[in-house]
């Protein structure tokens, strides 16, 4: 069984959130750890996410998303003709500037001719979508503090960094499923740098 799960905190405790959600599920299961703004964009990814999960049970997977932190290997690179909102000309985008759903639900449908492939991961890892087995995290928790200097006081920033960069450190394989795209809002509206929702 995968638990496709989106925890949520009130305190600014993200890896306390992922915790105390983990820690109710099944110690058999898989757990998949998704941001609130983001949204899996084909009908079968069920399918697709449980072959993947069947093919690498031991390792933390992720997968291509529209717009992340560009330090990470999960931004895809994919273009778009499409029309900017408010505009009839088309023009050639980075999907990470598209906002219209359609052209992302036809970049999805192009993304599954990569199934079941992989790349690994080995450097700045974002958790807007984690995938692991329920034993990895019993051996290794979220931090329920901030791991790092100079990102708030609170416990939101940073937490899926540090998390992938201990599990990668113990050697467990953090692999992107290239058959995989969704959708992430990502500071579509307020940019890039904007952390207000985090802090």
């Amino acid at each position: 069984m995968i638990y496709d799960i989106i925890p949520y905190s009130l305190e600014k405790n993200l890896g306390k959130a992922y915790n105390d959600a983990i820690a109710g599920l099944p110690d058999d299961c898989h757990v998949c750890l998704r941001d609130g703004d983001t949204m899996w964009l084909t009908p079968d990814y069920g399918v697709h996410l449980a072959e993947y999960v069947r093919l690498h049970p031991d390792a933390v997977l992720t997968c291509w998303t529209n717009r992340i932190n560009e330090k990470a290997e999960q931004q895809s690179k994919a273009g778009v003709i499409t029309a900017p909102f408010g505009t009839s000309a088309p023009i050639q985008m980075p999907v990470r500037d598209v906002a219209n759903m359609v052209d992302h639900l036809r970049v999805a449908d192009v993304t599954k001719n990569g199934l079941y492939n992989t790349t690994p991961l080995n450097g700045f890892v974002s958790g807007f979508c984690l995938v692991f087995p329920k034993s990895l995290w019993v051996k290794h928790p979220f931090p329920e503090k901030q791991m790092y200097e100079g990102r708030g006081p609170n416990n939101m920033l940073g937490v899926d960094n540090w998390w992938t960069n201990q599990v990668r450190a113990a050697g467990v394989q953090i692999l992107r499923m290239d058959g995989i795209y969704i959708w992430h809002t990502y500071r579509l509206l307020t940019g890039d740098q904007d952390k207000t929702h985090l802090v």
